[in-house]
């Protein structure tokens, strides 16, 4: 039998290097296969496109503007023809808004929102104007291309004060809302949640209550339902309902803590102690004097306000210096025939739409009164609160609010009504605690704005004082 021939080496050489080309090949193919693969499924995971048919619609006739990606000036948003309107027949003037747009509103626009961005997830971003307008920009808006997994909306807030009202039961298994609001500073926004962003710019009047550092605020975000994660300069913090959250100008993060804005300055005088007068300059208290009959001499001119230190109306007989506290006190005394009336006033200047609770409460204390039970005529009160506000809009006319107390010999008696002033009879010399919500109260439940507030001493001797003065908003 014969024996078959065995390979020559240069046969056993080039049937090495066929196979190991081979192999060589059949590897790539399979790395070019799986990288492939691996492509098309991170595309099918991860693409994005952009989510068309968001609509900002505007409740006023003017004040409101946008400006698309591409254009350079911003346009009042109009009325379009019936066919081309996203919300034909409705009161609201409506427009599209894709990506890159930029919606602003300015201070002409009124009070309450202004505008609303409703976005196909049935996201509601509503835009107030007052102080010095806001300014919101849509950098991006996106959902996974293939499938539901992801949606995705970035924004940048760069002026004024909005509240996001963040759908909740979306169809996408995450669902990432993030405001940017500069400065290395985020937003996460949870869906289901209910939160406010104030961004306060160099034209906006500084917060009402100011930041524990002494700066001036920068950020407020607040929380009403949901929760929010703020990360601020590698710090992160949770905002749960009724929380608030400040930056102020220097970068200081101050918070969380309870969901509350004191609209009055300076409510226990302390600026005052510091300064010693108040002028027409000041940013707190402002002193006034008016003559309640004609022809007064200069002499009857005499009423006047200072501020004094003593113990707290909670202790108000025995108490050590370090328990006493600065308290204001109108005075008038000379055995006067003719009224006269002594004050002081603040601007308080906020849109206070968004508190369905305003709590006004203060200290008051009647010690002298010449006219036994003023108040009943409404024409001298020892203590007179006046609050100045606008129902709706700027072209209101301004009105008023007042609270007279004052007190006399008679039984003490409740609170009545009687035109715009709520009466108030306490005992004499004791320190009484006027507690309003004015939520309640028939004149200023729906009001919007509130402009200013006084307090006075009006009538012919009086001696009366106040302290612990307190106008808190809540949401």
């Amino acid at each position: 039998m014969a024996q078959a021939a065995r390979p020559q080496p240069e046969q056993v050489y080039y049937q090495r290097v066929a196979w190991t080309w081979l192999l060589v090949f059949f590897a790539l193919f399979c790395v070019l296969v799986a990288v492939a693969g691996y492509a098309g499924w991170q595309y099918y995971a991860t693409a994005m496109n952009p989510v068309e048919g968001s609509v900002l619609r505007s409740h006023v006739n003017a004040g409101v503007s946008i400006q698309p990606r591409g254009r350079l000036i911003a346009e009042s948003i109009e009325r379009l023809p019936p066919e081309r309107d996203p919300c034909p027949g409705e009161l609201d003037i409506c427009a599209t808004v894709a990506e890159g747009s930029v919606i602003r509103t300015k201070t002409e626009a009124g009070y309450g929102p202004v505008a609303s961005l409703v976005l196909t997830d049935r996201t509601q971003i509503d835009f107030w104007a007052h102080p010095a307008g806001a300014e919101l920009a849509l950098i991006s808006y996106r959902a996974t291309a293939w499938h539901n997994g992801r949606l995705e909306a970035l924004m940048r807030q760069n002026a004024g004060y909005l509240r996001y009202d963040i759908a909740a039961g979306q169809p996408y298994d995450q669902v990432d809302y993030v405001v940017d609001v500069g400065d290395g500073t985020r937003v996460r926004l949870m869906p289901g949640g209910s939160y406010s962003i104030n961004v306060l710019t160099g034209a906006s009047r500084p917060a009402p209550a100011p930041a524990a550092t002494g700066e001036p605020l920068r950020v407020e975000v607040a929380t009403r339902a949901g929760y929010a994660i703020l990360d601020h300069r590698g710090e992160t913090v949770e905002v749960q309902p009724g929380q608030l959250v400040q930056i102020d100008a220097a970068g200081a993060l101050l918070g969380p803590g309870e969901a509350r804005w004191e609209l009055i300055r300076d409510g226990g005088f302390e600026q005052y102690a510091d300064q010693n007068r108040y002028d027409q300059t000041s940013k707190t208290w402002r002193k006034y004097a008016l003559p309640n009959a004609p022809g007064m001499a200069p002499e009857e001119h005499n009423g006047r306000f200072t501020v004094v230190r003593s113990c707290r109306p909670e202790t108000p007989d025995f108490c050590t210096p370090d328990d006493q506290v600065l308290i204001g006190q109108f005075r008038r005394d000379g055995l006067q025939t003719r009224p006269f009336t002594v004050g002081i006033e603040q601007t308080i200047d906020a849109d206070v739409s968004e508190f369905p609770s305003l709590r006004l409460s203060m200290w008051v204390r009647v010690l002298t009164q010449t006219v036994q039970l003023a108040g009943v005529a409404g024409s001298e009160c020892p203590v007179m609160v006046r609050i100045t506000y606008k129902p709706t809009s700027p072209t209101d006319q301004e009105a008023s609010r007042y609270f007279c107390i004052y007190t006399g010999s008679g039984e003490v008696s409740n609170s009545e009504d009687a035109g715009e002033i709520r009466y108030r009879q306490v005992p004499q010399f004791q320190w009484y605690r006027l507690n309003v919500e004015l939520r309640d109260d028939a004149l200023l439940r729906q009001a919007r704005y509130i402009q200013s507030i006084r307090i006075e001493a009006r009538g012919h001797d009086y001696l009366s004082e106040v302290t612990g003065i307190s106008l808190i908003g809540r949401q």
